[in-house]
């Protein structure tokens, strides 16, 4: 299987903090998707279709930072076979019901993957919970991960520093985010092995950069 030596449990403060709120905001949250998610289910519709046409068919596609497994049980329903990973257990414990159990707990600085395994992954809203100096070791990771020719969507936080963000539909609760630019992220990309198809700026309830990039 997919599974290979990795620390699903790494802690420092900031993920400590991301994964405990997770868990206990994980039902409101995936309430709350449901509720707010287009008529399609997409949320980066364009980045999507590209993405899914560059995958093999019926191939092998990683979601990290799945929370509730909504884009990986689209890829399902799509005819690829998709595992969904999350830090939070209780995230995971909502995705497994629309994933068909293939779930993981997994840090994305330390992914329990076996190299070249996958034809796919697709990365959204998770890369902004990691320090910008992990940036580099995380995207090592995914291209490790990769087959060749695999194909990687990315989709982050466009801005500038890092901070603990209140959850405005959950008081009380906070998040810890780190913020990106497009040009030092495309440039790590390149550093790392992937040659970039396409990137873009997407506004919708923030700024989102966002990449399909190949493993070269």
């Amino acid at each position: 299987m997919l599974v290979a030596d990795g620390d699903p449990s790494r802690d420092d403060d900031f993920s400590a903090v991301n994964r405990a709120t997770y868990d206990r905001i994980s039902r409101q949250y995936a309430d709350r998707q449901e509720r707010q998610k287009p008529a399609d289910g997409r949320w980066f519709p364009v980045l999507e279709d590209e993405f899914l046409a560059s995958v093999t068919a019926h191939g092998l596609i990683a979601d990290l930072g799945c929370g509730p497994g909504l884009d990986g049980s689209r890829f399902i329903r799509a005819g690829f076979r998709a595992v969904g990973m999350d830090l939070s257990a209780s995230m995971l414990a909502i995705a497994a019901r629309s994933l068909g159990g293939s779930v993981a707990q997994a840090d994305l600085r330390a992914l329990p993957i076996r190299s070249s395994s996958l034809d796919g992954i697709w990365c959204c809203a998770a890369l902004l919970h990691i320090p910008e100096d992990d940036t580099s070791g995380v995207l090592h990771g995914f291209r490790r991960a990769l087959k060749p020719d695999g194909t990687l969507a990315l989709v982050t936080a466009l801005g500038d520093g890092h901070r603990l963000e209140p959850v405005p539909y959950a008081p009380g609760e906070r998040r810890w985010f780190a913020y990106r630019h497009a040009d030092r992220l495309g440039q790590q990309l390149r550093e790392t092995g992937f040659r970039v198809r396409v990137d873009d700026v997407v506004a919708s309830n923030r700024e989102w950069i966002t990449f399909l990039v190949e493993a070269v």
